[in-house]
């Protein structure tokens, strides 16, 4: 299932921990607070829970959203990045 994650987060240290959390799992960096990827369902209550822990009562918001399998299929990305991507 394709899962796309997106954060607010204030604080550099709980942010960077998110950051690694989502690349742990397989996610790709498609913005800054932004990650995209495949996970089955069991890996993304999993990740829920680690990114839940993580954040704990700092203050930010983490969303989490599940796809339908053929979602990506009509996603259109525009991109006028000389590199495509983000690096930390």
């Amino acid at each position: 299932m394709k899962i796309l994650v997106i954060y607010d987060i204030q604080s550099d240290k709980i942010r960077n921990r998110i950051i690694n959390a989502c690349k742990d799992y397989g996610l790709e960096r498609i913005q800054f607070s932004c990650f995209l990827g495949e996970l089955n369902r069991n890996f993304i209550d999993e990740l829920t829970i680690k990114l839940d822990k993580i954040l704990g009562k700092s203050e930010g918001r983490i969303h989490i959203f599940p796809f339908a399998e053929n979602i990506t299929d009509k996603m259109t990305i525009l991109n006028n990045m000389s590199d495509g991507g983000y690096d930390d």
